[in-house]
């Protein structure tokens, strides 16, 4: 092997976990994005019907 070969290697193995630490970002992004819009959709389900639920009995 020569140097050149090494310098590639050594860079594939950087840039490849460079990229590797930048997707494990981006998901753990895109899943903590996706869970707070599903929590706050669980809290709409909930409080809609208690919303008529208690609507209706300050009506009667």
């Amino acid at each position: 092997m020569n140097a050149r070969n090494i310098i590639a290697i050594l860079l594939a193995l950087g840039i490849g976990y460079v990229l590797w630490i930048v997707l494990k970002w981006v998901l753990g992004l895109i899943f903590t994005v996706t869970f707070a819009l599903l929590q706050i959709v669980a809290v709409a389900v909930l409080a809609l019907p208690l919303y008529f639920f208690i609507r209706n009995r300050l009506k009667s």
